[in-house]
């Protein structure tokens, strides 16, 4: 019963040929033909499950075995309707694809290898013909009428390569090991045998616009001409591209950098007109102390140029940086007050925590401190200054006869600042709302 399997299996496989027939390889095979599959499964498994139902052969009474004397039941009449009639759907298919006019004309001849196969099957089966079982004879009535359809040319195939060759637009030809052309195309150009030397070693140039290869084949060489007439107008549209655009690009770096020095330019007059009004009001101090011409305004001159050189530099320092250390407003304080000291007070600098501050709270608290400096003088006798840097940031000035007090309402918002002078000291102190670094 294992030769009913390609009996089934066979017919469903020419339908799926034929249909594939005219289609190119990666279109993909429609899903719902795979559902034929099904009722091949069906029969297959009838057929081999017949031991136990006995509906596609039934043993007749007395018989020994079910080869001895059996009689043919529903199932296997279904097997053979099922593959006369997938050969019949797939010798319409085939010969509705062909576009061959002359090949349909001999349609006739796999007609005839299906009657003939159908013939054979029926003699198999009224037991006349008892050389080939019927299984057999179906599966070689399929390989006939494959064979049939390719001989006719109902089926495209490859031969006549030789003519095939030789009608090529293809400008190649194909040598022996002596040299001696086997095939050749109707335009392949007459080669001498030093022109067949050289392009085995590596293309030459025919011409200004025919390159001439070749490649190893067995017992032989390939030869082919390329005409490169194209890429050499290619090449020279791109030289002539390449040119302009080299000029192109010349006068865009040189605009882009005449650019770049002009924002450079900008930038520096921008940084420089920032960094003046900064500090304008000590530059005004500066210049109104320098005219009075007074040893004892040099070393307030000195205090306010320190604050001056510190605060543009801050300043600068947080132009780059968000954020920048603590220890930036400590270098500027302890200038401030080495400075201070030459007036004779008593300074001192206390640091606690470190980490990162913003970077417009740092420069607030810097101007603080100068604002708090400037109003203590001259009368300051003693300074200390405490910085802390940890869940708030704050700095703090506790200074001895002092003069006065800066206007503290600039700063209200960052603090706002706190004054207390209850112990005989002046304290105040600035701890902002936000910012602060982390230890």
């Amino acid at each position: 019963m294992k030769n009913y399997v390609p009996q089934i299996l066979a017919p469903l496989f020419s339908l799926f040929a034929a249909l594939q027939l005219g289609r190119r390889e990666d279109d993909a095979f429609s899903p719902k033909w795979y559902l034929m599959f099904l009722p091949a499964a069906l029969l297959i498994g009838g057929i081999l499950t017949n031991d136990l139902h006995q509906m596609a052969f039934r043993t007749l009474p007395g018989a020994v075995t079910l080869e001895a004397a059996y009689v043919h039941r529903w199932v296997y009449y279904l097997a053979m309707t099922w593959t006369v009639g997938l050969l019949l759907a797939t010798g319409l298919t085939v010969y509705c694809k062909c576009r061959v006019s002359e090949s349909r004309r001999y349609a006739w001849a796999p007609l005839c290898v299906f009657l003939g196969g159908f013939a054979l099957c029926a003699l198999s089966f009224a037991n006349v013909y008892t050389f080939h079982k019927m299984p057999e004879c179906f599966c070689l009535t399929f390989a006939a009428f494959w064979e049939s359809c390719l001989q006719i040319g109902l089926l495209p195939a490859n031969s006549h390569y030789r003519y095939f060759f030789s009608e090529s637009t293809v400008a190649a030809q194909i040598v022996d090991e002596q040299g001696t052309p086997v095939y050749r195309a109707k335009n392949a150009p007459d080669l001498t045998p030093g022109q067949l030397d050289a392009a085995a070693r590596g293309p030459i140039l025919l011409n200004a616009d025919t390159r001439l290869q070749s490649a190893p084949v067995q017992d032989g060489r390939v030869y082919w001409v390329e005409d490169i007439s194209r890429i050499n107008r290619i090449r020279e549209q791109l030289a002539e591209i390449n040119a302009q655009l080299a000029e192109e690009n010349e006068l865009i770096q040189a605009e882009n950098a005449l650019k770049r020095q002009r924002a450079q330019i900008e930038e520096k007059n921008r940084l420089m007109d920032a960094m003046i009004a900064l500090v304008q009001p000590q530059l005004l101090q500066i210049n109104r102390l320098l005219e009075e011409e007074s040893v004892r305004n040099l070393k307030r001159i000195c205090l306010l140029g320190a604050y001056v050189k510190r605060r543009v530099n801050l300043a600068l320092i947080c132009e780059k940086n968000a954020a920048v250390p603590v220890d930036e407003l400590t270098h500027c304080i302890r200038e401030s007050l080495a400075c201070l000291t030459q007036h004779g007070a008593a300074c001192a600098l206390h640091q606690t925590g470190k980490g990162n501050v913003s970077s417009r709270d740092i420069q607030t608290a810097y101007d603080f401190f100068e604002d708090c400096l400037e109003a203590a003088l001259p009368s300051l006798s003693a300074l200390m200054v405490r910085v802390e840097c940890g869940e708030r940031f704050s700095i703090r000035l506790m200074m001895e006869d002092a003069a006065g007090l800066p206007d503290m309402a600039r700063y209200a918002q960052a603090g706002p600042p706190a004054v207390d002078a209850s112990d005989g000291s002046l304290c105040v102190t600035l701890a902002f709302r936000q910012g602060g670094g982390r230890p």
